[in-house]
C-alpha cells in the first residue's frame, strides 16, 4: 500500500505540475487527487521539492529507456528508416504522454529553484540522443549514407529538427500539428538524400 501510494503521488503530481505549474501546484491539491490527506504525503517525501525532483528524474528515465529500446531493434533498417523511427517516436511521445507536457512546461517555463537541475537533465537527455544519432550515422556510413554528412552535422540537424517540433506542437491544434511533421520530415530526408547524402 505504501509503494502504491508514493507512486500514485509521483504519477499525481507528473499531471498536475504538467497542468498548473510547479508554483500553482500544492501538497493538497496533490493529496486530494490521490485520495489522502496531506500530512500522508510526509510518509513518501519530505517536501515538494523531492516530489518535482523525483518526477523530473523518472521522467528522464522514460525518454532515455524509450531510445535505448529503438537502439535494440534486431532488424532497424536502412538509415533513413531509423532516422525516421526516432523522429516518430519523439512525434508519439509528444503527443501522447503526459511527460512530454510536464517536460514541455519546464523547458518553456523552469521554475527558478530548478532551473540549473533542468538544465542539467537536458544535457543528459541530450547526450543519449546524440549516442543513438551517432550509431546510426556509423551505420549508415557503412552502407553507403550520409556520405557527405559530418556526424557533429547529422546530430545538431536532428535536435534542431526535434526542437522546431517541440515548439510547433505548443501552438498548433493536434490535426495541424501532424500535417506540419509530416512536411517537416519531408523536407529534411531530401536534406538527408540531396547531393549524394545516400
Amino acid at each position: 500500500m505504501k509503494f502504491d501510494n508514493k507512486k500514485k503521488i509521483k504519477q499525481t503530481a507528473l499531471d498536475l505540475f504538467g497542468q498548473k505549474g510547479y508554483e500553482e501546484t500544492s501538497l493538497s491539491d496533490i493529496a486530494a487527487v490521490v485520495g489522502i490527506k496531506k500530512p500522508s504525503i510526509y510518509n513518501h517525501f519530505s517536501s515538494k521539492e523531492e516530489i518535482f525532483t523525483d518526477v523530473i528524474e523518472d521522467l528522464i528515465k522514460s525518454e532515455i529507456t524509450s531510445y535505448h529500446k529503438l537502439h535494440e531493434i534486431e532488424h532497424p533498417g536502412s538509415a533513413i528508416e531509423q532516422v525516421r523511427r526516432v523522429f516518430d517516436s519523439f512525434c508519439h511521445r509528444l503527443l501522447t504522454t503526459k511527460e512530454a507536457r510536464l517536460w514541455k512546461r519546464v523547458s518553456f517555463y523552469p521554475p527558478d529553484p530548478f532551473k540549473e537541475f533542468i538544465s542539467k537533465k537536458f544535457y543528459e537527455l541530450e547526450v543519449e540522443y546524440s549516442r543513438l544519432l551517432r550509431s546510426i550515422h556509423a551505420s549508415g556510413k557503412r552502407n553507403g549514407y550520409f556520405m557527405h554528412i559530418d556526424v557533429d552535422q547529422f546530430i545538431a540537424s536532428f535536435l534542431c529538427l526535434v526542437d522546431g517540433v517541440f515548439l510547433e506542437h505548443h501552438y498548433y491544434t493536434e490535426e495541424i500539428f501532424k500535417e506540419r511533421i509530416e512536411s517537416i520530415w519531408k523536407v529534411y530526408e531530401l536534406g538527408l538524400t540531396n547531393n549524394k547524402g545516400v
